[in-house]
């Protein structure tokens, strides 16, 4: 065969494949990837389990019938992006958040809206678009029952969330939120807590089974955060504070006892409520929470820690008798002049100076007894530190537990729950509910009356709880409820009482703005 033959041949091969050896191969080693591909990614179907990525899905909860409801209309949308999602929702997101400011929000629920189809498992776009309905949108109308109406669909919004977000603790903790504080707290919470509980709609929606007196939206506000409890225990992560979400059903029931005297109910209703938020604050002091330490803590336990920590320093003290004082003496006696002057001045009074050498003379004297437990007897020493570290550890969990409690202000909340179920509790509070009823009818004899026997009823009270003796809220309550007395006083044109029943507690509260 000529070469010029062969050359022609070649080129006809060449032709007739219509590719070059190098990217022939490249086409054989996809197709063959693809086949490995395939059986990974084969979904599940009513014949079997699918293939290993949905297998992973299935074992993990990764898959969108894991997290909750499948949307088509959501799923189509997704589709129809071409993978430019992302792309998409950034856009969307820019565009709410222009519609936020100039205060657009039929256009800002609208594009949240849409976003809430592209991105249905973001916790995020529901509590957003939830809180411009409630909140931003129902102040738009001047009539209670249309602003009660956009409450209510911000509401059920979340529950719409809810369904596409079936292991998202915070969704369900949101609504406890809104049907709690934004019907129980606002500025029309008397119209909006009687329409709530007349909304029959809602209720059969939201349980058929609720009875009437359950339909209190603070009770209906505690099932909600229980639900979201519920999940989180079972497993579902919690990417909020667990502290304040675990709080909130003990609030929830704390905020009811509360809603239930200002509606006027001080009977068995009253005592039921403050037993359930008794209950409530239990069953959150005994609740295991997570801490920045790496160290869960429940909250009862501080009062345990300092006894134990007390008890190891007196076995310490037996163990080494004298010898915590002497060291802590020995550091005093080491203190340079400036220090102990510095000290034995006020501290509103110190200079700069002085600030500092006291505080460098206080470091100086702190004693452990961890610290003298290096310095016991050879005999000793090993037994000493075994005790010193369980003290060091006591007083430590104490503390952390302690700065905990402070954070959710659970010692304040324990003395109140504590306190309203007694008598004189439920006494001052139905003295001062009829005592503001009076005063508002202008009866004033009979107003001033009721005043003075709520007044020696929250004494009661207040004797028998030191904790509520020297909170400032409480002395700040009883100063409003104070104030209202000295205008009726002013009416009658009478002098106000020296001394006055109550004056420790006037002393404590802030001054009226």
């Amino acid at each position: 065969m000529s070469e010029s033959s062969r050359e022609h041949r070649g080129s006809g091969q060449q032709s007739w494949l219509g590719l070059r050896p190098a990217t022939l191969l490249l086409l054989v080693a996809i197709a063959v990837l693809l086949v490995p591909l395939s059986a990974l990614s084969q979904p599940a179907d009513s014949a079997g389990p699918g293939g290993l990525l949905s297998r992973l899905r299935s074992k993990f909860g990764l898959s969108q019938a894991n997290l909750g409801e499948v949307d088509p209309t959501s799923e189509t949308m997704r589709f129809a992006t071409l993978g430019l999602k992302n792309i998409a929702v950034t856009l969307l997101w820019d565009r709410a958040n222009h519609y936020k400011k100039v205060e657009d929000w039929a256009n800002l629920s609208a594009t949240l809206e849409q976003m809430t189809k592209l991105q249905p498992n973001f916790f995020s776009i529901w509590d957003f678009q939830a809180h411009n309905l409630s909140y931003n949108i129902s102040v738009e109308f001047d009539d209670y029952h249309d602003r009660y109406a956009w409450v209510i669909k911000g509401i059920e919004f979340l529950r719409q969330g809810i369904g596409f977000n079936s292991r998202e603790p915070r969704l369900l903790g949101r609504m406890g939120w809104f049907i709690g504080h934004k019907i129980g707290k606002s500025d029309e919470k008397t119209q909006y807590r009687r329409l709530f509980k007349a909304d029959d709609d809602f209720h059969d929606r939201d349980d058929p089974e609720r009875t009437l007196p359950e339909r209190d939206n603070w009770l209906v506000s505690r099932g909600k955060y229980r639900a979201g409890q519920a999940l989180a225990d079972g497993g579902a992560p919690l990417r909020t504070t667990p502290l304040i979400f675990h709080s909130e059903p003990m609030m929830s029931a704390i905020n009811y006892g509360f809603a239930l005297a200002n509606d006027g109910e001080f009977g068995p209703a009253a005592r039921d409520a403050w037993r359930l938020a008794n209950e409530e604050l239990n069953r959150f002091a005994e609740r295991d929470i997570p801490t920045s330490w790496g160290v869960p803590i429940q909250l009862r336990l501080r009062e345990e820690e300092e006894r134990r920590a007390a008890q190891l320093a007196e076995e310490l003290e037996k163990l080494l008798p004298g010898r915590f004082a002497a060291l802590q003496e020995s550091r005093r006696e080491s203190l340079t002049q400036e220090q102990r002057a510095a000290l034995e001045t006020p501290a509103l009074d110190r200079t700069e100076a002085q600030q500092q050498a006291a505080a460098e003379a206080e470091s100086r004297m702190q004693v452990t007894w961890k610290m003298v437990a290096r310095e016991a007897p050879a005999e000793l020493r090993a037994r000493a530190e075994t005790l010193a570290r369980d003290h060091t550890e006591a007083q430590e969990r104490a503390t952390m537990i302690d700065r905990y409690r402070d954070i959710v202000n659970f010692d304040v909340w324990r003395a109140t729950c504590e306190s309203e179920i007694t008598e004189p509790a439920l006494r001052a509070r139905e003295r001062t509910w009829t005592a503001d009823r009076e005063f508002e009818a202008a009866r004033l004899q009979s107003a001033k009356r009721a005043y003075e026997e709520a007044f020696a009823a929250w004494r009661e009270v207040l004797d028998a709880s030191k904790v509520l003796r020297e909170d400032a809220i409480t002395a700040d309550d009883l100063a409003e409820i104070v104030g209202r007395y000295r205008k009726l006083l002013e009416q009658l044109d009478e002098p106000f009482p020296s001394p006055f029943v109550l004056q420790d507690i006037l002393d404590r509260a802030q001054p009226a703005s």
